[in-house]
């Protein structure tokens, strides 16, 4: 079972970085899936986001273990980092909520392994816990809309309040 207090540093940037290129992919197709431009803008934020998150990961994991080449996992650990599962059927409102979940999931993370590192290398792991934490607060606004208003995935905010 992996654990972020005894699983190896090195194994869990990877497996970060596998969680940072599966929400990338994830965000991406959910700004395929909706209409409303705002949340499309956002979903394509949110996917730029976690690019960046993999391309620090990958400079700290390059910083700490020089030389070495990054596994990157294949698969993710669902013991460490949540996921959005998106299929055919998926409502928005439940790909939000895993959406939230998945960065609230990452915040925590972060912060646990920020415990293990010193000096930058923590602040940096700190900060990666905060951005996730934003991230997560402005899926549950978009969240909050979604069930306040039901065609909001569909229509631009001025045609849908009017």
């Amino acid at each position: 079972m992996l654990d972020v207090s005894t699983t190896s540093v090195k194994d869990l940037l990877a497996y970060a970085i596998r969680s940072e290129m599966d929400s990338n992919k994830a965000y991406k197709d959910l700004a395929d899936r909706v209409s409303n431009p705002l949340l499309k803008e956002k979903f394509h934020w949110l996917a730029f986001e976690e690019n960046k998150h993999k391309q620090v990961l990958i400079r700290l994991h390059e910083a700490l273990f020089s030389g070495q080449t990054i596994q990157i996992p294949d698969k993710p650990s669902e013991e460490l980092l949540k996921r959005i599962e998106i299929t055919p059927t998926s409502s928005l409102v439940d790909l939000l909520f895993q959406a939230m979940e998945s960065e609230k999931s990452a915040e925590e993370f972060y912060a646990r392994l920020a415990e293990r590192m010193e000096n930058v290398q923590k602040r940096l792991l700190q900060y990666l816990s905060k951005v996730e934490h934003s991230h997560h607060v402005m899926l549950k606004s978009e969240y909050d809309a979604v069930q306040d208003f039901e065609d909001y995935a569909e229509k631009d905010i001025d045609k849908i309040i009017t």
